[in-house]
C-alpha cells in the first residue's frame, strides 16, 4: 500500500509540474524552422533565409519597390509584388533564378495565393482593383473592382480556405478618409458588398472557418472584429487599441493571439488575444520599425521584417522575446526590408 501511494504521489507531483510548464505549448518550445522569405523594398531585392540559423540561401534582384511575397503550394516558386515596377517577378525556389515578370495593375502590393495554390491575388494599391494571376501561365488573368468609388486604393486581400470568398481593404486616395472591407466572389469577380470599417484600413485576417475576421485600421491604432456569416460583413463592435499603425496581421493555429505588426518608430508589434481584445506591446531593439510578418508552422514564432537596418526578428509569441535577429545580405543592401513569407521545408 505504501508502494502504492508513493507512486501515485509522484505521478501527481509530475502532472503538476508538467501542468506549470505547459501541458501542450508549442509557443514555449517552438525552433526555427523552414525558409523565410523577405523582401527588401529600397533596393529591391527578396532574399531566402534558413529560418533556423539565419543563414543567406539565396538573394535576388526584384522589380522597384517590392512590397509582398509568396510561394504558392505546390509551385516550386516565388512571387514579389513589385509596387515601383508595376510588375510581379517569379524566381525558383530552389536557386532564386528569375524566371519572369508579370505586368499588372498600378501599385501591387499585398498579395496572398489561393490554398491550392493555382491563383494569387494582389491589392492594386493605386487603383480600386485586385489583380488575379494564374500561376500554372504565370500571367495576371482578370482585375476584379474592390470598390466602385474611383479614389478607393485596394491596399490588402484574403481569400478564404475553401477559394470562395475574397476579401479585400480599400483605403482612399486621401488615406484620412474613412475605408472599407469589400467582399467579393473569388469565383466570378463579382463585388458583394462594401463595408465602412475605420480610417485607413489596411489588412484584413479571415479565421479558417470563415465566420469570423479581424481588420488592422491604420489611422485609428485599431484592430476591430468583423462577422463574416452574412452577404456583407458587419463590425461586432469588439475592437481594441494594439499601438502606432498597425498593418499585417498572423492568427496562432489556436487561434488565441493575433500578432499585428507597427508601423510605427521604434520597431514594434502587438500580440492581441482574441478572447479578451487585450494587447500587449512586443519592442523589437535597434531597428526603427517593422515591416510584414509570418509565423512559424507551430505559431510559437513570429518572424517580423525590420527597417534600418534591415533584417528579420524572430519573436516567441507567448514570452515576447526577441530570439534572433538576423541581419539582410549587403550586397543587395537596402534599410527597408518589408515583405514576410515563411514555409516550413528548409531549402538546400
Amino acid at each position: 500500500m505504501r508502494k502504492q501511494a508513493l507512486i501515485v504521489t509522484l505521478l501527481a507531483l509530475l502532472v503538476a509540474s508538467v501542468t506549470a510548464a505547459g501541458a501542450y505549448s508549442p509557443r514555449q518550445h517552438s525552433r526555427a524552422r523552414g525558409t523565410v522569405l523577405v523582401t527588401e523594398r529600397q533596393l529591391g531585392s527578396v532574399t531566402a533565409f534558413d529560418g533556423a540559423t539565419g543563414g543567406v540561401i539565396w538573394t535576388a534582384r526584384t522589380g522597384a519597390t517590392p512590397i509582398g511575397v509568396t510561394s504558392p503550394h505546390g509551385t516550386r516558386k516565388v512571387y514579389t509584388s513589385d509596387e515601383g515596377s508595376n510588375q510581379m517577378s517569379v524566381f525558383d525556389l530552389r536557386t532564386g533564378t528569375l524566371l519572369k515578370t508579370i505586368p499588372t495593375g498600378q501599385g501591387p502590393h499585398h498579395l496572398m495565393a489561393s490554398r491550392s495554390g493555382r491563383r494569387i491575388y494582389v491589392g492594386e494599391f493605386l487603383q480600386n482593383t485586385v489583380g488575379v494571376v494564374d500561376t500554372s501561365t504565370d500571367t495576371e488573368t482578370a482585375h476584379y473592382l474592390a470598390n466602385p468609388l474611383p479614389d478607393a486604393r485596394t491596399h490588402a486581400v484574403f481569400v478564404t480556405r475553401d477559394g470562395k470568398d475574397l476579401y479585400t481593404t480599400n483605403t482612399r486616395a486621401d488615406r484620412t478618409q474613412v475605408g472599407d472591407v469589400a467582399h467579393i466572389d473569388a469565383r466570378n469577380g463579382r463585388l458583394l458588398c462594401n463595408e465602412t470599417v475605420g480610417v485607413d484600413p489596411s489588412e484584413i485576417l479571415v479565421t479558417p472557418d470563415g465566420k469570423r475576421g479581424y481588420v488592422s485600421v491604420r489611422g485609428e491604432n485599431k484592430v476591430k472584429e468583423l462577422d463574416l456569416r452574412g452577404r456583407c460583413p458587419a463590425l461586432t463592435g469588439r475592437e481594441a487599441i494594439v499601438g502606432t499603425q498597425p498593418d499585417t496581421l498572423q492568427l496562432t493555429p489556436d487561434r488565441h493571439t493575433l500578432v499585428v505588426t507597427l508601423r510605427g518608430t521604434p520597431a514594434q508589434i502587438s500580440l492581441l488575444d482574441t478572447g479578451t481584445f487585450a494587447a500587449r506591446m512586443v519592442n523589437i531593439p535597434g531597428h526603427t520599425t517593422t515591416g510584414h510578418h509570418w509565423l512559424s508552422r507551430d505559431g510559437g514564432l513570429s518572424f517580423v521584417a525590420v527597417e534600418s537596418p534591415a533584417g528579420v526578428a524572430v519573436v516567441d509569441n507567448h514570452t515576447g522575446a526577441v530570439v534572433a535577429d538576423h541581419p539582410y545580405p549587403n550586397p543587395p543592401g537596402g534599410a527597408r526590408a518589408h515583405g514576410v513569407f515563411a514555409i516550413p521545408s528548409t531549402l538546400h
